[in-house]
C-alpha cells in the first residue's frame, strides 16, 4: 500500500472506531434515559396498567436494563481491547517479535469479535425495550391521543 493510501486507511479506520464508540455510548445513554422515564411513570398516581400492559412494561424494563448492562460490558471490553493493542504496538516498536505478540494479536481478535457481538445484542435489547414502551404508551394513552 502506498503511503497516501495507508494514511487514508488509518484515518478512516480511526473514524470507524470513534463512531463505533459513539454508537455504543448513544445506545447506553438512551437505555438509561428510558429506564428513568419508566421509573418516573411508576411514581405517577394516575398511571395504572392492566395485565398485558404490565407484561409489556416488564419486558421493556428488563430489555432496557439488559441493554444498559451489555453496553457497560461493551465499553469495558473496548478498554481491554485498547490496552492490549497498545501493548502490541509497544512490543513492535521495541522489536520484540515473540510468541506472546502472536497470542496478544489473537486476543485482540477475540475481544474485537466479542465487542461486536455485545453491540449487536445491545441494539437488539434496546430495540425490544423501546418498541414495548411505545406500544405500551399507545395502549395506555390512546384515549388522550385519538
Amino acid at each position: 500500500m502506498t503511503d497516501f493510501k495507508q494514511e487514508r486507511f488509518i484515518r478512516w479506520q480511526g473514524r470507524s472506531l470513534d463512531y463505533f464508540s459513539y454508537a455504543v455510548n448513544l445506545f447506553l445513554g438512551l437505555s438509561i434515559g428510558a429506564i428513568g422515564f419508566e421509573i418516573s411513570l411508576l411514581d405517577n398516581e394516575n398511571f395504572s396498567l392492566n395485565c398485558w400492559e404490565k407484561c409489556l412494561f416488564l419486558i421493556s424494563l428488563i430489555s432496557l436494563l439488559a441493554a444498559s448492562g451489555i453496553g457497560i460490558s461493551c465499553i469495558v471490553n473496548r478498554v481491554k481491547d485498547f490496552r492490549t493493542t497498545s501493548t502490541i504496538v509497544r512490543k513492535k516498536s521495541k522489536g520484540e517479535y515473540d510468541d506472546e505478540l502472536e497470542e496478544l494479536r489473537e486476543l485482540v481478535g477475540i475481544i474485537g469479535n466479542r465487542t461486536r457481538i455485545f453491540f449487536s445484542i445491545q441494539i437488539s435489547a434496546f430495540s425490544i425495550g423501546i418498541l414495548c414502551l411505545i406500544i405500551l404508551m399507545i395502549g395506555v394513552y390512546s384515549h388522550k391521543l385519538f
